[in-house]
């Protein structure tokens, strides 16, 4: 498709929840939950009427994470929660690390569609995940012959977290990608623990300047008001995984990879979050005077060698450059995901990319990787440090475990 065929998409809202550390304030919210808080501040942020969204596609990876609470009705729970339509669908969908991205993706490609096909002209895009409580399951072989209520007895217990991090159709696991891709890349484990301290450095820098504490960085978080675990009230305006570190402390921890790349330090966070987003169409947008400021330029997803997943966002990258017709050299801030920093320096390097324009607000070795919501967390924290920077056009990118990677370009239409 040309770019000049390609619908005029609008951002009208994005927000994101604060993302929580492992078992922390956070832990208690179900996905769902912390969906429905993503999905009311964005519906609040853009006015859009409730009556005027047209579909809800969710993301959501770690499936059944939430003891009463379906996850696999996450979209559609969302929906009813939140008083939209009784009409209005729910799609759930999967691509892992790139969950939120698809989303947004997935409503491009819906309201794109001639309306004889799909007439959707609005999408509530949310994207939410509790790490924490992902469960432990005993594995049971099959149902039993004897009665289909029953299972077969001797099924190992496991661990879904961790099973998830394995890739074992190429007998691989996401950290090992990350040490196998640093090191093709002449990645050090000096340079790992070095990013590792700037992200949270910049993280902490962030917070210090966030509009919670009367500045103007981090304006797409929202406070969550919550108990921690004594159940004392908790106000949550901030990223819990931040936290003072150096090189030196960073070095001292123990390598899990073969080439050493890999520590406890220099990897994503295992956390929890939500964030969510309102795509339209420019013109049913300006109908209902939605905001219309940031377009969604467009979007790539490839594939790379699994074994080197973490290389992902360099292909995503130049194909969503390719599809919008546009240079690297246009970009002028990327949010890239740290799912390690191996990882993040591969496609540094690989892309050449200048580390002054790149997760200038921390990355996810900081910040945390909340799967499902990853992606529009990445977005949503890269359109209102466009606007603060004062720049036109972003890129949010992540890799994906199993090898992938997808992208998406923003464009500040104030700015031309």
């Amino acid at each position: 498709m040309k770019q000049n065929d390609v619908p005029r998409l609008v951002i009208a809202a994005a927000a994101r929840t604060p993302v929580g550390v492992k078992c922390g304030t956070l832990s208690q919210f179900s996905p769902e939950d912390l969906g429905v808080l993503a999905a009311e501040e964005v519906i609040h942020r853009s006015g859009v009427p409730r009556e005027k969204i047209d579909a809800t596609i969710g993301a959501n990876v770690y499936q059944f994470t939430a003891p009463g609470c379906q996850d696999i009705y996450f979209p559609r729970n969302i929906s009813l929660r939140c008083h939209l339509n009784i009409e209005t669908p729910g799609l759930l969908v999967q691509r892992i690390c790139g969950s939120g991205f698809q989303t947004v993706i997935s409503a491009f490609q819906q309201i794109a569609m001639p309306d004889a096909v799909d007439d959707a002209k609005i999408v509530l895009c949310v994207g939410a995940e509790t790490m924490s409580r992902a469960p432990q399951v005993i594995r049971s072989p099959r149902r039993s012959g004897a009665s289909f209520w029953e299972f077969v007895e001797g099924g190992k217990i496991e661990d879904t977290l961790l099973v998830g991090l394995n890739h074992d159709l190429v007998h691989t696991a996401m950290m090992l990608t990350a040490d196998e891709y640093g090191t093709q890349m002449g990645v050090t484990r000096r340079e790992c623990d070095e990013l590792a301290d700037t992200s949270h450095s910049r993280a902490r820098a962030a917070y210090r300047s966030s509009h919670f504490n009367g500045g103007d960085v981090l304006r797409g978080m929202f406070a969550v008001d919550a108990t921690d675990l004594t159940g004392k009230p908790v106000y949550l305006a901030r990223d819990e995984c931040v936290r003072q570190t150096s090189v030196e402390v960073l070095a001292k921890l123990p390598g899990f990879t073969p080439n050493g790349l890999v520590s406890p330090g220099n990897a994503s966070e295992i956390s929890d979050g939500g964030a969510a987003a309102v795509v339209a169409d420019r013109a049913e947008a300006e109908k209902l005077g939605l905001p219309t400021r940031y377009e969604l330029v467009g979007y790539g997803v490839a594939g790379v060698e699994p074994r080197v997943m973490g290389r992902g966002p360099v292909v995503a990258i130049d194909k969503a450059l390719a599809q919008t017709g546009l240079k690297q050299k246009d970009i002028e801030l990327f949010e890239i995901n740290e799912a390690f920093a191996a990882q993040y320096l591969g496609v540094e390097k690989e892309l050449k990319l200048d580390r002054e324009i790149t997760n200038v607000n921390g990355g996810a070795v900081a910040i945390g990787h909340p799967l499902g919501a990853t992606g529009l967390r990445l977005m949503t924290d890269l359109i209102y440090e466009m606007e603060r920077r004062d720049v036109s056009l972003g890129c949010a990118s992540a890799c994906i475990g199993g090898g992938q990677g997808a992208a998406v370009i923003i464009r500040d239409t104030e700015k031309g």
